[in-house]
C-alpha cells in the first residue's frame, strides 16, 4: 500500500516524470541545467509508485484480454447455431429418394411336381486310323554337282582338278567348298581358290573374281597336295553347307 499523504498521479509534474524515467529534456535555448532530485521521489515511495502504476497497467491489460475472449467465444457459438440451421433447413428442402418396394409374388399352393432326369446325350466316337508304316523322310536334293579327278601323280605327291556347278535356284556369293580326304592327303598349293586344312577336312574359299557363282554355273578349281599311304579320292563334298554329288 502507498504512505499516507502521496499525492495523485495526475498531480506529478512533467519535470518529476522525467526524473521518475531518468530522460533528461532539452531546451531550444541552450542546454538545460540539471534539476535536483526530490526527496519524496527517492527510497521506498518512490519505488512502490513505480510497483503500483505497474500492478494498474497489468489489470487493465487483463480486463481487455477477458472482453476479447469473451466476444470471441459469443462470436464461434453464433457461428455454430447458424451452421446449423443452414444443414437443417437444406436437409428439409430437398426431396428424398426412397426406394420403392419390390411387388409381392402371391402365394400358390400347388404341389411341387417331380422332375425327370435328362436322358445322356450320346457322344459319337471318332476313330483314328494310323498306317503301321511312316512315311519315309523327304529325300533331300543336292544343291551342287562336284567332279574330282587327279591329272597328275608321283611317289608322294600329285595334282587335282575341282569342278563345281551350282545347281541350286540361289545366286551364291561368295561361296565355300569343303571336302574330306580319308588317307591323310595334305593340299599343299591351290589356285582359283583359297585353302585351308585341319585333319581330313578341306576348305576351300572363293577369291575376288571369281566370288559370285550363278545358277547353273561352274566354276574350276585346281590344286597340288601330298600323301604317305595312298591316294584315294575324297568324300563329303558341301557347298556353303548344302551336300554335292559327286559325278
Amino acid at each position: 500500500m502507498a504512505r499516507a499523504g502521496r499525492r495523485r498521479d495526475d498531480e506529478i509534474s512533467v519535470a518529476e516524470l522525467l526524473r521518475a524515467t531518468g530522460a533528461t529534456p532539452r531546451s531550444l535555448a541552450g542546454t538545460p541545467g540539471a534539476t535536483p532530485p526530490r526527496e519524496e521521489d527517492t527510497g521506498d515511495g518512490y519505488r512502490e509508485r513505480l510497483e503500483q502504476r505497474a500492478r494498474d497497467a497489468a489489470a487493465a491489460q487483463q480486463r481487455a484480454g477477458r472482453r476479447i475472449r469473451w466476444i470471441s467465444g459469443i462470436c464461434g457459438g453464433v457461428v455454430v447455431v447458424g451452421s446449423v440451421v443452414v444443414i437443417a433447413v437444406t436437409s428439409d428442402s430437398s426431396p428424398r429418394r426412397q426406394a420403392a418396394p419390390a411387388p409381392l409374388a402371391p402365394a400358390t399352393s400347388s404341389r411341387p411336381t417331380s422332375v425327370k432326369p435328362a436322358s445322356p446325350t450320346p457322344i459319337p466316337t471318332v476313330l483314328r486310323q494310323t498306317s503301321s508304316q511312316a512315311a519315309p523322310p523327304p529325300v533331300e536334293t543336292a544343291k551342287c554337282l562336284v567332279r574330282f579327278s587327279v591329272t597328275d601323280q608321283w611317289t608322294d605327291g600329285f595334282t587335282a582338278g575341282v569342278s563345281v556347278t551350282n545347281n541350286g535356284s540361289e545366286t551364291l556369293s561368295p561361296w565355300t567348298l569343303t571336302w574330306t580326304f580319308a588317307a591323310g592327303q595334305r593340299v599343299t598349293h591351290s589356285w582359283n581358290g583359297d585353302f585351308s586344312q585341319r585333319g581330313g577336312r578341306v576348305t576351300i574359299d572363293a577369291v575376288s573374281y571369281n566370288a559370285t557363282l550363278a545358277p547353273g554355273a561352274t566354276v574350276d578349281i585346281g590344286f597340288n597336295g601330298a600323301f604317305d599311304h595312298g591316294n584315294p579320292p575324297p568324300t563329303g563334298f558341301a557347298l556353303n553347307g548344302a551336300r554335292c554329288d559327286a559325278g
